[in-house]
């Protein structure tokens, strides 16, 4: 009888030390060498996925949908399909550009994916304080088609009155429909003259999280012609 094996490669642990070791010299340094680990990590998991996937064919067809074989085999590609798509942030983290900040003002950027890890285009990122009251005088930004948002508040006495402090505030995200689906429950760590990278991941079904308060609303909604 022929055996067949699921060709995993380098186990789960051992991958996971391959990623962050590659992600985190590209983090870090930016540079061209950095960058190239990074985009070869990259071609290589893609292919150990594509093989994987062909396996699962293979199996399929030996010992059937349900077989042992078949649910190790996918399970492999779930694994190999979770690195891929880390390191796909990783190559938008590295190749995004901060944005521009004033002296006396300060600036929250990055991304918001969905539980896949893909970009959310079109949705409306500001900013809450604890009471979870939308923040107007640092305005909002909308995602978008790679996921990315950027709020920049110039300083001044718009809010705060004062220009040497940072305000407590938490992130919050509407989706396309203008429904509330996270709410941050950390404040954010800004700095005076700084820009605070902020990734999001949100949850599988993006649960709503309530109703949206009217002076959200009014701005939540992207214009039509936008997205």
């Amino acid at each position: 009888m022929n055996t067949t094996t699921v060709p995993t490669g380098l186990n789960q642990a051992e991958a996971d030390r391959e990623l962050d070791s590659g992600t985190t010299a590209a983090l870090m340094t930016a540079d061209g060498k950095a960058m190239d680990r990074l985009e070869n990590l990259s071609l290589v998991h893609q292919a150990r996925m594509t093989q994987l996937s062909r396996t699962v064919m293979s199996l399929t067809d030996e010992y059937g949908e349900g077989s042992s074989q078949v649910i190790a085999a996918k399970a492999a590609v779930t694994e190999a399909a979770g690195i891929v798509a880390r390191l796909q942030v990783v190559r938008q983290q590295t190749a995004a550009e901060a944005p521009t900040v004033t002296a006396t003002g300060w600036a929250v950027w990055g991304h918001v994916y969905d539980s896949n890890t893909k970009p959310l285009s079109g949705y409306c990122v500001f900013l809450v304080d604890g009471q979870k009251i939308f923040q107007r005088a640092y305005g909002f930004s909308y995602t978008d088609s790679t996921g990315s948002f950027v709020i920049n508040f110039d300083g001044g006495s718009a809010a705060t009155g004062k220009t040497s402090s940072t305000p407590t505030v938490y992130l919050a995200i509407t989706n396309a429909k203008a429904q509330p689906v996270f709410v941050g429950t950390t404040p954010l760590s800004l700095a005076i003259g700084s820009a605070t990278y902020v990734d999001t991941t949100l949850p599988e079904g993006e649960p709503v999280l309530g109703d949206l308060p009217e002076d959200i609303r009014k701005v939540a909604v992207p214009p039509s012609d936008k997205y």
